[in-house]
């Protein structure tokens, strides 16, 4: 298999990603800035050269399908900022000879970015959970004491059981079973290996807050959008401020784009077999 630049250029990128994102918990917008432009320049200037504009339409026909998707998962709260950005800026690399196969592309990526990523999470979870279990194992118990949770688990079980009477009660009765416990297991794992105290000073723009914040009679509410320059400047001060941090979530990604370099062409042929 030959790989051109578009695969170097994007694989270089996703490994320095990567390694901000383990590091820092965030992707600097420089780089999704540079992925996003160099990707784009490398195809208008293959266009020129070659005399064939059609990648110029499948290009622009790719940012505004991506865009929505980057919409979509961000409000959405599947991803964070930058790992939304981060999508959009591998724009050049789904294009394809036609609207069809660029979508597909786009496709065929975005499902194996939600594979990777389930998998990539439940071992990072798993991880933390091995690294502070002690810990967690108390929060979890806290949580699990709540009567919301207790009552989930008993209807779960009560549909469990009829689903000797019917199959569907059986599958109502697992889920009803089973997403309290991994709620629990989140919220334990959350409390002890997510969360983490800092100054004031350490704070950076986009970070979450765990709880709000009272300060000089204001309020700062914890928000999925994170922290503004705004509510910096009037937490600059505090000595102690309690943030959450997220599972970095740019390793998926990689995983992810090496699956969709290697799988690509099987999975349509799947596709294609299907159909007919």
């Amino acid at each position: 298999m030959e790989f051109g630049f578009l695969f170097w250029f994007f694989l270089a990128g996703l490994i320095v990603a990567c390694l901000q994102d383990l590091k820092r918990r965030e992707v600097d917008n420089w780089l999704n800035l540079f992925l996003a432009f160099g990707g784009v320049a490398f195809i208008f200037y293959e266009a020129i050269f070659s005399r064939d504009t059609s990648s110029i339409f499948q290009m622009g026909f790719a940012i505004v399908v991506l865009f929505i998707f980057m919409n979509l998962f961000y409000y959405g709260r599947v991803f964070a900022g930058g790992d939304a950005k981060l999508l959009f800026a591998m724009v050049a690399f789904f294009i394809g000879s036609t609207f069809f196969v660029t979508l597909a592309n786009i496709g065929v990526f975005l499902l194996l970015l939600m594979l990777a990523g389930s998998v990539y999470g439940l071992s990072f979870s798993i991880f933390l959970y091995f690294k502070s279990y002690k810990e967690v194992n108390k929060k979890m118990r806290g949580v699990f004491s709540s009567k919301i949770i207790k009552v989930l688990l008993l209807l779960g079980i009560v549909f469990l059981v009829l689903g000797f009477v019917h199959w569907t009660f059986l599958f109502f009765g697992a889920f009803m079973f089973v997403f309290p416990l991994l709620y629990v297991f989140a919220k334990g794992l959350e409390e002890v290996s997510m969360t983490r105290f800092v100054s004031g000073k350490e704070l950076r723009e986009g970070d979450w807050l765990a709880e709000n914040v009272k300060v000089n009679g204001k309020t700062i509410l914890a928000s999925w959008d994170g922290l503004t320059k705004k509510e910096l400047k009037i937490l600059l001060k505090q000595k102690k401020v309690k943030i959450k941090e997220g599972i970095p979530f740019v390793p998926a990604f990689l995983l992810a784009f090496l699956m969709y370099v290697f799988l690509r062409d099987y999975i349509f042929s799947l596709i294609v077999g299907s159909i007919r």
